[in-house]
């Protein structure tokens, strides 16, 4: 029960970590119809800053001016290493912050500098707040019921295990909440930065720059020292509190001179809503009526029946031809784990071709066509008729899942006897949730491709781009390959099936950003 209890607690709070800046930057736009190119040119911000800022940090380490072997490495005196992350930090992300304002000229509003900074601070909250939140959780859940003296750790590493361990026994809801709050704190500080690194260019003042990067760098600097000689994190909570106010009451005279008190109507978003219904069933229609159900539902059905089947009579078959006899003696028995990963390698292969296939089509084609100038001038908000096609796709799919799933269960049932219908039903959700994000990256290439043709290899560009990100040391795992790696584990075994809650937060994080990129863009076209 009290693991059940911390599941929730961190499910809510990782949620709302990857969540949270989207709706934040949605009623941002609601009220000043502020671009979400801007929260997505903040995203590149920070993914940017972190390819110079990873590395120089490592070069640092490397020639002994930052430790390599953590904070208590006694080689390096803790205050130099404080220092020297705070002001890498600080001039990496604000110079990059400089260079997405330098790009994007004509930003200048109040409005649009915390967009973008809502933009940098949010991936920032999905990436190191929601990933890695929920791949720390499944790594150390599994360490609850281990004795720790066995692992052959340092007597750091094991004081600071059993001190995360303890955390999640005894306060659950303090332990899930405290990474919540620390990434909201940071969002708001990173707004502030943001509109620091404007004020430079509103009025042509390179010192808002230098501000900028000395209050990041002392910001960051105070809390890696305190979190290395305080066992307390609340209290470091507190301290960033302390250091970030003054910039918030800066931001607050500042916005009540700036803030417009233009408000939409509350009537607009529920008019807003029944367009995107509207859309949606238009869609589901338009998916049934091309025929893409029947086509999706009979590739899954197939592939669904066949293997289980597959499984069981390839050594029957090999048998069966002339001078191969030799080699099927080589072939272990079929079970039920062969029948599993015959379904996950078919469901897979296909169904990324299907995702790539169909997907290239929702805008391109309309685009193409004429269909969406028509359609969008009735009125219809941009992203309503995106999330409308991502939505009636992920439906068919769901559709599709589900009809093939039990395909498979009835004949693996038939076949090998009986097999947990749990496990075999995590399986589904876990593939369902790996080709959504080739869904949306099909969508993104939509977005993008002048044509149908383009649209294809943009969306395949960026489908491949997500596997082979799947093969980075240490971060690959993250990604939506260890999604499918996950479920053929359990497909092999339950009880040797560790969880990966950090590919599923990645995966999310992954669908979340393809689907706000297409809208960025989307909303930018002219059509």
């Amino acid at each position: 029960m009290a693991t059940t209890t911390l599941i929730v607690f961190f499910t809510l709070s990782i949620g709302l970590m990857i969540l949270l800046p989207v709706i934040l930057a949605a009623l941002l736009r609601r009220r000043f119809q502020t671009p979400w190119l801007l929260f997505m040119v903040g995203t590149l911000t920070f993914i940017g800053s972190q390819v110079v800022h990873l590395p120089l940090n490592e070069w640092l380490a490397d020639r002994h001016l930052l430790p390599a072997a953590g904070w208590n490495d006694p080689s390096v005196p803790l205050w130099q290493t404080a220092l020297l992350l705070g002001l890498t930090a600080g001039l990496c992300e604000e110079t990059a912050r400089a260079v997405g304002y330098w790009i994007l000229k004509r930003v200048r509003a109040f409005d649009e500098g915390l967009m973008l900074g809502l933009g940098h601070g949010g991936v920032e909250s999905m990436i190191f707040g929601g990933v890695l939140t929920a791949a720390t959780l499944t790594s150390l859940l599994p360490l609850s019921s281990v004795d720790l003296e066995t692992l052959k750790l340092s007597a750091d590493q094991l004081a600071a295990l059993q001190m995360q361990l303890e955390a999640l026994r005894v306060t659950p809801l303090l332990a899930a909440a405290s990474p919540l709050i620390e990434r909201l704190l940071a969002m708001i500080i990173h707004i502030v930065f943001s509109m620091m690194v404007l004020q430079a260019f509103r009025r042509r003042n390179a010192g808002y720059y230098g501000l900028a990067v000395g209050y990041h760098a002392l910001i960051d600097a105070a809390a890696v020292y305190a979190s290395a000689v305080v066992n307390n994190h609340f209290l470091v909570l507190l301290l960033f509190v302390f250091l970030g106010a003054p910039g918030v009451f800066w931001l607050f005279l500042l916005g009540r001179k700036e803030i417009l008190p233009k408000r939409l109507a509350s009537r607009a978003l529920g008019l807003e809503w029944q367009v995107f219904l509207a859309a949606f069933s238009k869609e589901l229609l338009l998916q049934w009526r091309t025929r893409r159900v029947l086509v999706v539902m009979a590739v899954f059905v197939l592939f669904g029946l066949t293997s289980p089947l597959t499984a069981k009579y390839t050594p029957e078959i090999i048998k069966s031809v002339a001078g191969a006899e030799q080699f099927a003696s080589l072939i272990p028995t079929p079970s039920v784990a062969d029948a599993m990963a015959q379904y996950i390698k078919n469901i897979t292969q296909f169904g990324f071709m299907l995702a790539v296939l169909l997907g290239m089509n929702a805008v391109a084609g309309e685009k193409e066509s004429g269909t969406a100038a028509i359609i969008l001038s009735k009125p219809m908000p941009r992203w309503a008729f995106l999330l409308s096609k991502f939505g009636a796709q992920a439906l068919v799919y769901l559709a599709a899942f589900a009809v093939a799933g039990l395909g498979a269960f009835y004949y693996t049932l038939i076949l090998f006897g009986p097999f947990d219908a749990l496990r075999f039903l995590a399986i589904n959700l876990l593939l369902f949730l790996w080709l959504l994000t080739f869904v949306a990256a099909a969508l993104l290439g939509s977005v993008i491709g002048v044509s149908v043709a383009s649209a294809a290899g943009v969306g395949l560009v960026i489908s491949v781009a997500f596997m082979l990100a799947g093969t980075i040391p240490q971060y690959g795992a993250l990604m939506p390959g260890g999604l499918m790696t996950w479920a053929s584990l359990l497909g092999a075994s339950a009880e040797t099936a560790p969880a990966n809650g950090g590919a599923l937060a990645g995966s999310l994080v992954l669908i979340t950003l393809c689907l706000l990129w297409a809208a960025a863009l989307f909303e930018q076209q002219e059509i």
